[in-house]
């Protein structure tokens, strides 16, 4: 059991946390509109799914 808790397996799991954030940072977005997460536009414009406005990659509202 000590070794689940050990120093390896922490960094480990700061690692994966780690990885985990840069992934939703660059997959998912705030709706400028209403600040729920959404997804990242890749080109052009989506529409926000719980407000319906239509947002794009750079824009920020709020």
């Amino acid at each position: 059991m000590e070794f689940l808790l050990g120093p390896p397996f922490m960094v480990g799991v700061a690692v994966v946390v780690g990885l985990g954030l840069i992934y939703a940072r660059r997959t998912y977005q705030r709706c400028p509109h209403c600040g729920r997460l959404v997804r990242r536009v890749a080109q052009g414009w989506l529409r926000c799914g719980f407000c319906g406005r239509q947002y794009r990659r750079g824009l920020r509202l709020r």
